[in-house]
């Protein structure tokens, strides 16, 4: 007892000897106390004195200096401490609370050991410490226990006992994959005997898909992901292929540096590919008003600012925001230094526009893998047709001589009719081409009429020619470049039928559904479908297609004469085979009509095709007819373009695109850099054209591009026909013997589809290429993308925030207190990037160690993971987070190694369970002296439920989804209803990460537990307890459809083993991954018994709780027994032991 005594009273001593730390003891003081009228910010500093640096607080004024090192009689800062005068004491009455008698001592004690001033802790680089010695041997797994054992010494704590195996894997699969463990995953773990076993089920956790879906949650918060542009009329964005990105990311356990540069600045890696571009969608998230009277420019601005904060707040952890308006009161970060980071992200081409420019078109991965397939298959093709042999070199020989007689092929059109929407004139030139002049427009389209000489047309040339008239580049657009953004070609007279074989229905989207009463196909009076065959993309029950073709147009589902395709799919569709050409007059459609189901034909998009099976007439259509819809096939003839080849195409603006049904200004030919040259592109006609006069529509809504000569030729000639690229051309100048091997080499792979004289290959070549560009890009996203260097914007500092009153201009930089390593003349977002990343950087290791840190253990080692400055609370584990920060940079920032040494750890191992010294000494976990538990996430609460009752989806990316939520006929200020129709088959269960986020409606399942909007970006989401919550889960549709389909897997097994107590026990430990105790199996088979006998006296009840499943068929349940173990699924689903990480 003696040595414990003198073992105390030694400790207190030393504690009392301890030497104040600034950064620790002092700073915080300072910042609560003193900063706001004597910190960093000049323009609210009071009597000119400063105490946030040394040479502030030690300046002279007048004779007396708030700090003389050493001599705390002279510090006038003890004077106004320490004053009861209400005029001279600091910080006064009014400002704030007093400094107590140990605060005031602490800096007494402070200023008389030299009053020494310290480098924020967060702004230094961190060093690797020393791992401390632990008392704790036994239950050491890795460094990070040590350093943890030491702090619960400090504080007389001992660490808790490891956690059983059924809790370990409970906790680890929720912490790493979001999910509970399956039942399989739970018997292979409790069965393993190995030493290693808990090592073996962490990979295992982390190589499932399910871990990308589960991490990629809590950076959309940081990214402010949503489904929508956001503010007042908050309209739909389609943006999902960057959720998609960051998903795969994690699952690769792509290096942080790397994610993070793409994020920034993937734009401006050489030769970016479509994955970094997407990436840089991350700042594309920032909100757009598309509300009419708003400015542009103002909104821009306003999303500058938001990416300069959620930039430092993602890697910094550095709220930057105060900055915006004035230098910052408590951090050492300036007004001007807010802007020149500003300045950064201020050359960007997005302009808070309506249509989100700049973007670019998405392949899926399934896309991209059957491109890479096609492409190597082409190049085997290639190489064989491009071989310098006999039969080849005989080939370029006859095309070459064949090309002599090229001119005589094309016809050009005479006597055109041109009219400008711009108002713009034409004149004809003597070569039969036209001159634009006059009158101009942001965009325009020029309509031409045309008669033809030829009796059918199989291919269009249209030749876009310079002139001294237009502009300084003489053209081929009036200002130079043109973006011919969609060419259409039609009859000018009607056409009273379209000729062909196919009518098919097609509804493109996920999880779409025909269903048809009836399609009629007349031919003159006669209904020619009765005798066709019809087929569809697949059958629901016995709803066989031709159901849509037998005579009976009763709407009725229930009458048995409406075709219906299987729920959930992705693109049905429904067709019928007239079995030969017929001229086609008029289509009716006729819909389902019973319940409330007509609508799910909207979008429907109904097609003709001829013998060949291809398109020559389709019609989309935004609404399904109610009951029936009569189509009229009389009108203007469309040709159907099969094929586009150019002299030359500008990068993402290839000639294809003025084909491919898209006239949005990013979707369209043009030949930049190559402005200043005659051009051409030839355009076959996927059958010929068989009308004389034309009508030509050429249109330029790229802003500015408008074409400024052209001249239009047509031939009848069999096709191939192809354009001469100008690289060819060149070298077609060149005499025969004076080539090289290498241009021979381009001769021969340009010819090499249409080779005469290898037909075959020939054939296989086009087809190939033709499958790869009918392979459409599955979805858009929003880029970022850099200003060209003549348009780069100057930067001025905006006072108190206005973007209209502006102070000096600022030039691109980043805030001066780090120590910038990477110095350019100009940093670009780029630089910037990699300054992030560097190791020189003091904090993004430290954040992003705290964040992952924050997510296992429910609150981060600096507990405000939003603010590591002043204003932030210390670490507790300082050296830990040092360490870990430097373990994490080392070892390539890889995401996955650090949190497998973190779920490795016996720190993480403890058994939750708290004891009465645990509470008493460290009540909130913060020296980690038991296991994690808290609750669980919103996406992750729901996720479970669907997982355990077998619903959950396995159903990777794409477009949002739309569970069920209800509906309430509200909507949105200036924009639309929030209500939506539910997604259908699995994607109405598939996991939240995939749920529509829409900033002004966000799921309300999910933000009763604490989800955001999304608005901004969001660091760390609250945790809070509200009766709400339990409401939720009691009541909404995914937890009771949930609760049925969990009581159905009750039901087999107890039914299998004919004992309830097994079924009970099967429900209990897929929720909790553990086997019920006697009495809690008790009280749920109590439970059980009382509801069945309820639900035997009310069958209509046992109906209604067991019908709320999408899949309503119970035929091989027992309603009543089904019902009751729907009541225990449904308590089992609300357990404080499910909805928590224990």
């Amino acid at each position: 007892m003696l040595f414990r005594c003198i073992a105390i009273f030694l400790a207190i001593i030393k504690i009392a000897n301890a030497e104040v730390s600034f950064n620790n003891d002092i700073r915080p003081l300072l910042s609560n106390h003193c900063y706001r009228c004597h910190g960093p910010d000049e323009n609210d500093r009071k009597a000119g004195l400063r105490l946030d640096t040394f040479d502030g607080a030690t300046k002279d004024h007048d004779g007396i200096k708030a700090l003389v090192p050493n001599d705390i009689d002279e510090s006038e800062i003890i004077y106004r401490i320490t004053s009861s005068d209400p005029e001279e004491v600091m910080p006064p009455p009014e400002a704030g609370e007093k400094l107590n008698d140990e605060e005031i001592n602490k800096i007494k004690q402070w200023i008389s050991e030299g009053g020494k001033y310290e480098k924020h802790w967060s702004y230094q680089r961190p060093k690797r410490p020393t791992v401390p010695n632990s008392n704790f041997k036994a239950s050491i797994k890795n460094p990070i226990d040590n350093f943890i054992h030491n702090k619960l010494e400090e504080n007389g704590l001992k660490p808790s006992p490891e956690a059983s195996k059924e809790t370990l894997i409970r906790r680890v699969s929720l912490d790493l994959t979001g999910l509970p463990p399956t039942k399989g995953e739970l018997n292979q773990y409790l069965q393993d005997q190995n030493e290693n076993a808990y090592e073996k089920m962490i990979d295992r956790l982390l190589a499932k898909n399910s871990y990308g879906e589960h991490w990629a949650r809590m950076w959309l918060d940081l990214a402010r992901y949503a489904d929508s542009a956001g503010y007042a009329d908050d309209p739909p964005r389609t943006i999902w292929a960057y959720r998609d990105y960051v998903i795969r990311s994690f699952n690769s356990n792509k290096p942080f540096d790397q994610f993070t540069i793409e994020q920034i600045a993937g734009d401006l890696l050489e030769n970016p590919s479509q994955e970094q571009l997407t990436a840089t969608a991350f700042h594309r998230n920032t909100q757009t008003n598309n509300e009419g009277g708003t400015s542009d420019e103002e909104f821009r601005n306003v999303a500058i600012v938001d990416r300069v904060n959620t930039t430092m707040s993602t890697w910094m952890g550095t709220t930057m925001a105060c900055a915006q308006c004035h230098t910052h009161k408590y951090d050492p970060i300036s007004h001007e230094d807010y802007f020149r980071t500003f300045a950064i992200f201020n050359q960007t081409q997005d302009a808070d526009r309506r249509d989100e420019s700049p973007i670019i078109k998405v392949m899926s991965q399934v896309q991209e893998t059957e491109l890479k397939n096609l492409k190597e298959k082409i190049k085997l093709l290639e190489n064989e047709l491009i071989a310098k042999n006999e039969v080849n070199l005989k080939a370029l020989d006859k095309w070459e001589n064949d090309l002599k007689e090229e001119s005589k092929k094309w016809k050009p059109l005479k006597g055109l009719a041109l009219k400008a929407d711009s108002g713009a004139t034409f004149n004809k030139l003597d070569d039969e081409s036209y001159l634009v002049s006059g009158k101009e427009a942001t965009t325009d389209t020029y309509h031409i009429s045309a008669n033809s000489t030829l009796d059918q047309i199989t291919a269009i040339k249209i030749e876009t020619l310079t002139h001294e008239s237009l502009s300084h580049w003489k053209g081929p657009g009036r200002k130079g470049n043109f973006v011919l953004n969609e060419l259409i070609l039609s009859s000018a007279q009607n056409s009273p039928t379209k000729k062909g074989r196919y009518v098919r229905i097609d509804l493109p989207g996920n999880g779409k559904m025909i269903h048809l009463a009836e399609v009629e196909v007349f031919s003159g009076n006669q209904n020619v479908a009765l005798k066709g065959i019809a087929s569809q993309s697949s059958d629901y029950s016995n709803a066989k297609a031709s159901r849509a073709v037998d005579g009976n147009t009763n709407g009725d589902y229930n009458k048995g004469s409406v075709s219906h395709t299987a729920t959930g799919k992705n693109d049905p569709f429904w067709e019928v085979d007239l079995k030969s050409i017929h001229d086609i007059s008029r289509i009716i459609i006729w819909n389902r009509t019973d319940g409330t189901v007509s609508s799910r034909l909207d979008g429907y998009k109904l097609s003709i095709l001829d013998k060949d099976r291809k398109t020559i007439w389709d019609k989309s259509f935004s609404k399904a007819p109610a009951s029936n819809e009569v189509v009229s096939l009389s009108g203007e003839e469309h040709a159907r373009f099969s094929k586009a080849t150019s002299s030359f195409d500008q990068e993402q603006f290839g000639v294809s695109l003025a084909i491919d049904g898209d006239d949005g200004g990013h979707s369209g030919w043009a030949v930049g850099p190559n402005a200043g040259m005659n051009h051409h592109a030839v355009f076959e006609l996927q059958s010929p054209f068989i009308h004389k006069d034309l009508k030509f529509t050429l249109k330029q809504t790229y802003a500015d591009h408008a074409i400024g000569r052209l001249r239009i030729l047509v031939t009848d000639k069999p096709l191939p026909q192809r354009a001469i690229p100008i690289k060819i051309a060149k070298i077609l100048q060149i005499p025969k013997e004076k080539r090289s091997d290498q241009q021979i080499s381009t001769l021969l792979k340009h010819l090499a589809e249409i080779n005469p004289l290898s037909n075959r290959l020939s054939l296989q070549l086009a087809s190939l290429k033709d499958k790869i560009k009918s392979i459409k890009p599955s979805t858009t996203v929003p880029v970022m993308r850099q200003l060209g260097d003549d348009k780069l914007r100057k930067t001025h500092i905006h006072i108190r925030g206005n973007y209209l009153t502006t102070g000096k201009e600022v030039t691109p930089g980043i805030p001066s207190i780090f120590d910038e390593p990477v110095q350019v003349k100009s940093p670009n977002r780029l630089t910037l990037a990699k300054w992030l990343v560097n190791n020189e950087n003091p904090l993004t290791s430290r954040v992003m160690t705290n964040r992952l840190w924050e997510k296992i253990f429910g609150v981060g080692i600096v507990a405000t993971s939003e603010e590591f400055g002043s204003q932030g609370e210390l670490p507790s584990h300082p050296d830990l987070l040092d360490w870990l920060s430097i373990e994490f940079m080392e070892n390539g920032w890889d995401i996955k190694s650090l949190l497998k040494l973190i779920v490795t750890s016996s720190t993480y191992r403890q058994d939750s369970l708290i004891t009465t010294e645990n509470r008493a000494k460290d009540p909130f976990n913060r020296w980690y002296s038991r296991g994690p538990r808290f609750r669980l996430s919103a996406e992750m609460i729901r996720d479970q439920a669907l997982s355990v009752s077998g619903l959950l989806s396995s159903k990777m990316y794409g477009a949002p989804v739309r569970p069920p939520q209800p509906n309430l006929g509200v909507k949105a200020a200036f924009g639309g209803g929030i209500d939506w129709k539910t997604s259908e088959g699995e994607d109405r269960y598939r996991r939240g990460i995939y749920t529509n986020w829409r900033r002004s409606n966000p799921y309300p399942s999910m933000t009763t537990f604490d989800a955001p909007n999304r608005e901004v970006c969001v660091v760390r989401r609250d945790r809070t307890n509200t009766p709400l919550q339990a409401l939720v889960t009691l009541n909404d549709p995914a937890y009771v459809e949930a609760a049925v389909s969990l009581a159905r897997k009750m039901y087999k097994v107890a039914k299998s083993e004919n004992n309830v107590l097994s079924g009970l026990q099967e429900g209990f430990k897929l929720c909790l991954s553990r086997t019920a105790k006697e009495d809690e199996l008790g009280k749920i088979s109590k439970l059980f018994n009382q509801s069945l006998k309820h639900y035997e006296n009310n069958p209509e009840s046992a109906d209604l709780m067991t019908g709320n499943l999408m899949d309503k068929n119970n035929n091989s349940f027992n309603n009543s027994r089904l019902a009751a173990l729907t009541v225990v699924g449904n308590v089992l689903l609300n357990l404080d032991e499910f909805l928590m990480k224990r």
